[in-house]
């Protein structure tokens, strides 16, 4: 009986981060209330409390759940050898590819661009929960690529890996945002696999 009580929990908790996501990502973060999601999923305001102490807590929560996701989905793809510029570059393409053919991937990806103010002070657990993530892999797997290649002389010795990493994702980044906008008119994958090779002909020894 416990475990069904638990497993009744956790359903419900997915349910609400659900209905979470989609309304933060339509409405906005700070436009969107506990009643709302309540509402959404027939609950009462009081149960979602049960739940999340907060909506930041409950921001957090999404951004674990989303993290969690996007770093299975980039270990499996993630070069099992030693991580080199060209390896990573083509699993950030195919990273691309899974965010933007996937409805929680897209929702999560617009809520973190668009609806949210970093600014505000709210926010301050939820950026560190971002910055301090260690396993969430793109940013941190081209920094080590870069200095594996410079270390094995396929990289000039002068290069900055983190200002490398710094372009790369903002290159990805762009991208995605355009495709799901709709403003992109070229083909993603191939439009971000041209970028990182003219990243890779300025850095390479």
């Amino acid at each position: 009986m416990a475990r069904k009580r638990k497993e009744d929990a956790e359903k419900t908790r997915t349910r609400i981060l659900a209905s979470a996501l989609s309304l933060f990502a339509k409405k906005g973060y700070e436009h969107t209330t506990f009643t709302d999601i309540a509402a959404r999923l027939k609950m009462t305001k009081g149960a979602v409390y049960w739940h999340f102490e907060s909506k930041e807590a409950l921001l957090i929560a999404l951004v674990d759940e989303m993290l969690e996701k996007f770093t299975r989905q980039t270990e499996a793809i993630m070069p099992k050898d030693e991580l080199t510029f060209l390896a990573v570059s083509d699993m950030m393409v195919e990273n691309a590819r899974l965010v933007v053919d996937d409805a929680w991937g897209r929702a999560f990806f617009m809520l973190m661009r668009t609806q949210i103010r970093w600014g505000e002070e709210s926010m301050h657990g939820v950026r560190e929960e971002l910055l301090t993530n260690q396993r969430f892999g793109p940013w941190h797997a081209f920094i080590r690529a870069v200095e594996n290649d410079k270390a094995a002389g396929r990289v000039r010795p002068d290069v900055d890996a983190t200002e490398v990493a710094n372009i790369c994702v903002s290159v990805w980044d762009g991208m995605v945002q355009g495709r799901i906008d709709g403003f992109l008119r070229t083909d993603m994958c191939l439009t971000i696999r041209h970028a990182f090779d003219a990243v890779w002909g300025y850095i390479k020894a």
